[in-house]
């Protein structure tokens, strides 16, 4: 009997001793660190790309899109502006008959593609998950035939997921559309925003990001347009990084344009309106310098 009670006993002090040390160990295993706060301030993004060929080929392209941010304690302003353009040889080359042989002429270029935007945006967190915006985007779009375009929304965000390695917002609004179109003129209308944020960080020099604007009217139904945003980018230092971009412009009522109406001959009798393509595709390389 006593040494049943013995060894009873010292499998009790085991037990307790075991769950002792293993709660030690635990309470000294250090908790992982908060997030950092955000840096408080200005800071700004550059990102430039340039692709020029000369010779027998002849085109240039550029873009720029430069990110401005201004942060406070529980509010930030942003500053988003960017320009598209490629230029291109106006046609092939020619030669001209002289009375001692001929001349070579070289088409002038043209611009063949060109779109300027600048978006304004102020966000104030009503809590660690809630916020509520405002945004003025102004917009010239020379290829989806928008000579201008104006849109005020405002509306609430939540942040569902916030930390050093991923970023994940959700916003949902009302807006105001102010477009002059080169074929159907101005047009005024109230709509919807939603969107999405994504920033994501894979390794201590690998980020990501995905942002995505929905626009809807309430006046036509079928009447959305969409900009999707999605780049990688890769740091060299902490200054500079390489790039790699793409931007999906989409509107499923485009706008209209004005064809000349030719017959199989090629003779034209006239104009046709036909409606744009409904998706623009940006794709672009670029540096991108932080201060």
């Amino acid at each position: 009997m006593i040494a049943a009670s013995f060894v009873r006993t010292l499998r009790v002090l085991l037990v307790v001793g075991s769950v002792t040390t293993s709660s030690a160990a635990w309470a000294q295993t250090p908790a992982p660190p908060p997030p950092e706060p955000p840096r408080l301030g200005p800071s700004n993004n550059s990102e430039l790309g340039l692709v020029v060929a000369s010779g027998n080929a002849k085109s240039t392209s550029v873009a720029l899109r430069n990110v401005y941010v201004y942060r406070w304690p529980t509010s930030e302003f942003g500053w988003e502006m960017g320009w598209l353009r490629a230029d291109s040889r106006d046609g092939d080359r020619f030669a001209v008959q002289t009375s001692s042989g001929f001349d070579v002429v070289e088409p002038d270029t043209q611009t063949d593609s060109q779109r300027l935007f600048s978006k304004l945006r102020y966000q104030r967190q009503l809590s660690a998950r809630q916020d509520w915006f405002a945004n003025f985007d102004a917009i010239r779009d020379e290829p989806s035939n928008i000579n201008s375009q104006f849109v005020l929304a405002a509306g609430l965000g939540t942040t569902w997921r916030k930390s050093d390695r991923l970023t994940f917002r959700t916003a949902y609004g009302i807006s105001y559309t102010d477009e002059d179109l080169v074929v159907e003129g101005s047009r005024h209308f109230g709509g919807y925003r939603l969107g999405y944020s994504l920033k994501g960080k894979p390794t201590t020099t690998t980020g990501v990001e995905s942002e995505l604007t929905f626009d809807g009217s309430f006046d036509e139904g079928d009447d959305i347009r969409t900009d999707w945003l999605n780049g990688l980018t890769v740091a060299m230092n902490s200054r500079m990084a390489l790039k790699a971009g793409i931007r999906l412009l989409f509107r499923n009522e485009p706008a209209l344009e004005t064809l000349e109406l030719r017959t199989p001959a090629g003779v034209v009798i006239g104009g046709v309106d036909v409606f744009k393509k409904k998706v623009d595709t940006n794709l672009t390389t670029s540096l991108v310098i932080t201060f």
